[in-house]
């Protein structure tokens, strides 16, 4: 049986799928790309904006897209949520979706605002990003017990714990959120992120 495949960067959004994999106990490869790779042609036929990651799976379909991969993942591998149609199950899709547009997409537009404006409205794009970063973070941090979905680890712990990696000022976020900043702790002590950091010597 082949293995899955990373394909992705070592600090990167390819980290939800290598944590999510270790704490499955399951097998894979990473394959690191450049931004220069992943703008050729055959890998734009697996991820049509060049973004990264792409998760290639044993039977070989490629799924694209952060949050796709965690679902395929959680699909596969249970032991990653909560059981189906239980109101814990129902929160971790609602907490992946307010992660996803309001802190990923947020650092993206931060990081990237020349993407997503004219020049001169570039400098409002990032700002604008960072409020809505912060609504986020401050509903997450209020409901936080010590994990998102309360005292069981989830796959969405691992998606809030690889996007707070990415914040600039991680010390100012972390201020004024003290079930965040317990919950940073907890998780860089994880056996699953401890694993995948130490492979890519961060």
């Amino acid at each position: 049986m082949n293995k899955y495949v990373v394909i992705g960067r070592p600090r990167a959004g390819s980290l939800i799928a290598e944590f999510l994999l270790s704490a499955a106990n399951v097998e894979y490869e990473f394959k690191n790309i450049s931004i220069d790779e992943a703008q050729q042609e055959d890998f734009k036929r697996m991820s049509p904006f060049s973004k990264i990651p792409v998760l290639v799976c044993p039977d070989g379909q490629t799924i694209f897209e952060t949050v796709a991969i965690v679902i395929h993942l959680v699909e596969k591998f249970p032991q990653l949520a909560p059981q189906s149609s239980t109101s814990e199950r129902n929160s971790l899709w609602q907490y992946l979706a307010l992660i996803q547009t309001a802190v990923y997409a947020g650092y993206h537009r931060q990081f990237y605002s020349h993407r997503y404006a004219p020049k001169d409205a570039a400098e409002e794009v990032g700002m604008l990003a960072a409020q809505d970063r912060e609504v986020a973070y401050s509903y997450i941090n209020a409901n936080l017990n010590p994990y998102v979905l309360g005292k069981n680890k989830s796959a969405v712990d691992y998606y809030l714990y690889m996007v707070t990696r990415w914040d600039p000022n991680i010390n100012q976020l972390l201020s004024n959120k003290g079930n965040l900043e317990s919950f940073v702790a907890l998780m860089k002590e994880d056996e699953a992120v401890r694993k995948v950091l130490l492979s890519h010597n961060l």
